[in-house]
């Protein structure tokens, strides 16, 4: 029978991922098979966003497969809720079998929450060959100023990089906020604009990943003229969640 046991060492940061996964589906399915690690695809109701997490094995603290891959099915907002227990520096226990899966988070005392593994059926993704014209890789602070100043004034995220040197985030609405960054700006990694682009996204949308800043060292960012933006956060225990949302079409 097919089982694994799994031990990630941040049960706060595994809260975070799941709380922006809970603003997109339901139920999510993850695969976990022996050398690849963990990964899960989820697509909103609307088709407007889809999330992938992939955690490779080096992620975790303890990492045992038994068989080719094990699923894991499970309602988001309520393992959330589980997972939410857990305090700085305990790390998450995850136990699966074909019927059942045991969240256990473990610190000071060890708290075991045993419930059924659900059957969820993984979205079917068409390959997309999405050409980017802009991108850009940094530390994960300034894009999540960006979008709370955004989210404060409407309900619009714009992205202009005007020219080879400047990625504007613009929040539009009642009032405007701008965040200009630009390429020699010491948060940045890399930085590169093929062609001046623009192309506007909901702030409803964007909202869902700001979990994902409060674990995430970097944040790759990439987008063209009325494309969907990519966004890649890089987790400090290694793996990393895309984040792929449709422009917004007036």
């Amino acid at each position: 029978m097919a089982k694994a046991r799994l031990s990630y060492p941040d049960a706060k940061s595994f809260y975070n991922i799941l709380d922006s996964l809970a603003k997109i589906v339901d139920e999510v399915n993850m695969t976990i098979t022996p050398d690849k690690g963990v990964k899960a695809v989820a697509v909103d109701p609307a088709h407007v966003a889809l999330i992938i997490i992939e955690l490779p094995p080096e992620s975790f603290i303890e990492y045992e497969v038994e068989g080719d891959k094990v699923e894991l099915g499970f309602n988001v907002a309520n393992t959330a809720k589980i997972v939410k227990r857990g305090k700085k520096g305990d790390k998450l226990d995850i136990e699966v079998t074909e019927d059942h899966v045991t969240w256990s988070i473990v610190g000071a005392t060890i708290k075991r929450y045993k419930v059924l593994n659900l059957e969820v059926p993984v979205p079917e993704i068409p390959e997309a060959q999405l050409e980017f014209k802009v991108r850009v890789a940094m530390i994960v602070d300034p894009f999540k100023n960006a979008l709370k100043d955004a989210e404060a004034v409407g309900d619009t995220v714009e992205f202009e990089a005007p020219d080879e040197d400047t990625l504007i985030i613009r929040g539009v609405g009642a009032a405007v906020a701008e965040a200009k960054i630009k390429r020699d700006t010491p948060a940045v990694v890399e930085f590169e604009v093929k062609e001046p682009s623009k192309a506007a996204y909901s702030i409803d949308y964007l909202k869902h990943v700001l979990s994902l800043t409060k674990v995430a060292d970097t944040i790759v960012i990439e987008y063209a003229s009325e494309m969907p933006l990519r966004l890649q956060f890089q987790l400090p225990a290694g793996g990393k969640v895309t984040y792929l949302l449709a422009p917004k079409v007036e």
